[in-house]
């Protein structure tokens, strides 16, 4: 059984934390924040795209040699995590893996310095509704309301989750091209 020490609440003692028990994703962002030795820090993520292709203007503000790396930005978009919750850090660390826009993968606490599950991590593709929904607006330019996706799944109309995190359903984006391509 792999564990890091966290402290993801404020002013609490770290608490370990099973990585084995998280999803891919969820564990590459513990071993982020387990390389800053904090609680919600900034974490750096990767696109799939280029710095060319991620930039208006890249030419301008990036040397010719980073051009066509993978574009790294850092990421702090945490939700605020009570010292009274009861959301236990594992549920807290799924749920803020699953902020994050699958187009990007989690690197680490450093830039240079991807975490020991960077790959299994940038593999994990899995998107809630929101970010489905978000998928086909920006995909075929067609806006749906959470109620009428939830509506289309509950009819079996919309593909079924390939997998749930909890009780939050994922859908993989293969599911949901084919789905478009009906």
């Amino acid at each position: 059984m792999a564990t890091v020490n966290l402290s993801l609440r404020d002013d609490s003692d770290p608490e370990p934390v099973d990585l084995d028990a998280l999803t891919p994703r969820a564990r590459a962002l513990a071993e982020a924040v387990a390389q800053r030795l904090g609680g919600r820090c900034m974490i750096w993520v990767q696109s799939e795209q280029t710095v060319r292709q991620t930039m208006p203007d890249a030419e301008r503000w990036y040397r010719p040699e980073e051009l066509d790396q993978p574009y790294k930005m850092g990421w702090s978009g945490w939700s605020h995590y009570p010292a009274d919750s009861q959301m236990s850090q594992h549920d807290y660390l799924e749920q803020q893996a699953r902020r994050i826009p699958p187009q990007y993968s989690i690197v680490g606490a450093f830039a240079q310095q991807p975490v020991p599950s960077y790959a299994e991590g940038a593999a994990d593709k899995g998107m809630t509704r929101d970010q489905v929904l978000k998928y086909i607006e920006r995909t075929t330019g067609r806006k749906i309301a959470p109620s009428t996706w939830s509506s289309y799944t509950a009819r079996k109309q919309a593909p079924r989750p390939d997998r749930y995190v909890g009780r939050t359903p994922l859908w993989d984006p293969e599911t949901i091209d084919a789905w478009l391509a009906r």
